[in-house]
């Protein structure tokens, strides 16, 4: 996806370029022999002629083969439209892709759904939210079962796909004589394509039909199977408000939805299709589980009365491509295998951020999956809440039919978990621990404003003893290297990413005269070797070099290593001034409202604020002797870490506050006497 895009495809759309990475990975996969022989025409390969009549035999080959299967393909077109540069453009992506492992396909689909801008509707469900809902619905099966699977929506056939993969082996471990059957329906002819390709080269029987309707509309027989063991599906979503009038077409066990909403709809359908004792697993948008419609409502109290709805987990935000809707798989039993309660977890916290989207890691799924199994034990009894074995915390309430009566049949989580883990014994642990945080921030405070009473100038609040004068001024450049940052062309977004070892310092990083712990951006450390000139040192000072300009920052000890980013500019005291210099003595001065102030000045005489190299070295330095330096950076530094303290508390008093606040305002029971810990009153006793 770098600059082969452009050089091949010439005036086409990014899409058909796709389109062709596609058909080269297809073919490799489900045709070998074809892709042998275009492989080896692309390696001959001398002119624009011979590469424009490749890539229309490339796409016919795919055609053809998906026409076999029943599948309408158009990619003989797509490609026809691309117009690659030279001969040799077209010659080294086709050596790539010969060269690339079968998962890059699931890549090329990322890629290609953003592309597409497919819409909310059409988006395709990320890979872990797959695989952790394939595992819950199989859970209950031995090895060798479930026999088959099914989803009505079945976008880029992944829901099969795991299916098929975690279903694989016998009771013995060995592959299975009867492989699962699978089988699903689609309503996009581009996606339908996709779909079947990614069966394909999965080694699953691409059972996939093209539909134009809903399937409640069909009546019976439109599934080639009566019932289903698993159910799958990541359903297109209404978040418009239903009408008010009621739904006649179809027949719902669980009561009419309301119109212009399909959200009951598709849960119903996947319940009617569900065989004994089977599970179902559904993305449905949080809005759904506690909405007020009157319909939506009533089949709500229906699934709930019936048994039917086994676990909900809200999921992160911003995990889909194409929507922000916030949203929760639900888990469903047949109705003849009815629970009791119902589980609830709470995944909001989990992911990582990665671009504009969260990625949840397999870490994060079998977090989930512990859980699940933590609180839903064979016995089928009620285990108390707390925190499970796995990491990172996954907040649940496991809620009886009762309770969820009196929350009017609510199935979102957030109604829930969050009740669960402020009520009672949740409220109790809360307030103490709100009281005990305070009470170690307030004991920390009086130890830092002792400490910062003993210090030169800051100790007696009183006016400023006769002070010496500087014994010399100095340009910056002559105390410090200046180095800028690295060019994007060395640490751009490519070479960034969330899971390297190494952290990148961006200017959003630098708060309060320290560098923050974020770490959001990461490189590799093969990255980090080749950029080792651009490496932090403790006690560099990172300035800003474009970009809002704030006071500086000091690198600590455990920052060593870190890169800078492309917008910062980093100060290094030289060896032979540092019997003239402190560097947090240099810091304060450039932290001074006056010194940002002319940094400022000197970012805002170009075009886009940047502060250069040379104009932060012509920066004029006072120079005090090394003692009173070493006084003035030891009160600075005080006062930082009374202001830090001063903070602390302040968080601790408003955490104690909303914590006394739901203890005592909230849905629980009467207060534990206990509630605030005496070794607080001892404490204050004392003093």
């Amino acid at each position: 996806m770098g600059s082969p895009v452009d050089r091949v495809r010439g005036a086409a759309s990014v899409l058909d370029y796709l389109n062709l990475l596609l058909c080269l990975h297809y073919l490799r996969g489900a045709a070998l022999e074809r892709f042998d022989t275009l492989a080896a025409r692309a390696r001959a390969l001398s002119s624009l002629d011979e590469a424009a009549q490749l890539l229309r035999d490339v796409g016919r080959a795919a055609d053809e083969d998906l026409r076999g299967l029943g599948v309408h393909s158009s990619m003989q077109e797509a490609l026809g439209r691309l117009e690659p540069r030279t001969a040799r453009d077209l010659r080294s992506v086709v050596d790539a892709m010969s060269r690339l492992t079968e998962d890059v396909f699931g890549l090329i689909l990322d890629e290609y759904e953003q592309r597409a801008a497919l819409g909310s509707g059409e988006f395709f469900t990320p890979r872990p939210v797959v695989r952790l809902m394939t595992r819950l619905a199989c859970s209950e099966f031995g090895p060798g079962q479930p026999e088959s699977v099914y989803d009505p929506y079945a976008r880029d056939g992944g829901f099969l796909i795991e299916a098929m993969a975690a279903c694989a082996l016998d009771k013995d471990g060995l592959p299975r004589d009867e492989t699962l059957r699978t089988y699903g329906e689609t309503r996009r002819a581009d996606t339908w394509r996709l779909a079947t390709m990614n069966l394909l080269l999965h080694g699953v029987s691409p059972a996939l039909d093209l539909k134009r309707t809903v399937p409640w509309h069909d009546g019976a027989g439109r599934a080639p199977l009566e019932s289903f063991d698993i159910v799958l599906t990541n359903p297109p979503f209404n978040m418009s408000d239903p009408g008010r009038g009621e739904r006649h077409e179809g027949q719902w066990a669980f009561g009419a939805p309301p119109l212009d909403n399909d959200n009951f709809a598709w849960v119903q359908h996947c319940l009617a299709k569900l065989r004994e004792p089977g599970r179902a697993g559904i993305i449905m948008p949080n809005k759904a589980g506690n909405s007020g419609h009157k319909a939506e409502q009533a089949i709500r109290r229906n699934l709930v009365e019936n048994g039917v709805v086994d676990c909900v987990i809200a999921l992160p935000a911003q995990l889909f491509t194409g929507t922000a809707v916030p949203v929760s798989v639900w888990i469903l039993r047949h109705p003849n295998n009815p629970c009791e309660s119902t589980l609830f977890l709470d995944a909001r916290h989990m992911g990582a951020k990665n671009g504009s989207r969260r990625v949840l890691s397999a870490l994060d799924a079998e977090s989930l999956l512990d859980a699940y199994r933590v609180r839903r034990n064979a016995g089928g009894a009620a285990p108390l809440l707390g925190t499970t074995t796995a990491e990172p915390h996954v907040p649940a309430a496991l809620v009886s039919r009762e309770e969820l009566r009196r929350s009017d049949y609510s199935l979102n989580p957030l109604d829930h978990v969050k009740h669960r883990s402020g009520g009672g014994e949740g409220f109790e642990h809360e307030l103490v621990s709100a009281w005990e945080q305070l009470s170690n921030a307030e004991e920390h405070l009086r130890d830092i404003q002792e400490a910062t009473a003993q210090l030169p100038f800051a100790g007696n609040r009183g006016p400023l003893p006769r002070r010496n004068q500087p014994t010399s001024m100095a340009n910056l450049d002559s105390l410090c290297e200046i180095q800028a940052g690295p060019s994007y062309s060395k640490l751009g977004k490519k070479q960034r990413g969330t899971h390297g070892p190494v952290p990148v310092v961006f200017p959003r990083h630098l708060k309060d005269r320290r560098i923050s712990d974020e770490a959001d951006e990461r490189v590799t450390e093969e990255t980090a070797r080749r950029l080792r000139n651009f490496e932090l040192r403790h006690k560099d000072i990172v300035c800003i070099r474009s970009g809002a300009i704030v006071p500086p920052a000091l690198v600590q000890q455990h920052q060593a290593g870190w890169l800078m980013s492309p917008n910062v500019i980093r100060l290094r005291v030289l060896d032979e001034q540092e019997d003239r210099v402190l560097p947090e003595y240099l810091l304060h001065y450039l932290c001074l409202e006056e010194s940002v102030a002319w940094m400022r000045d000197r970012a805002a005489a170009t075009a886009a604020p940047s502060l250069r190299s040379e104009s932060l070295g012509s920066l004029r330095i006072p120079l005090l002797e090394l003692a009173e330096q070493q006084e003035i950076v030891a009160a600075l530094n005080g006062l930082d870490k009374l202001d830090h303290a001063h903070r602390t508390v302040a968080a601790s008093v408003q955490r104690t506050r909303i914590a006394l606040a739901a203890a005592l305002l909230g849905p629980s029971s009467e207060p534990a006497p206990d509630t605030f810990p005496r070794r607080r009153f001892e404490k204050e006793a004392s003093l």
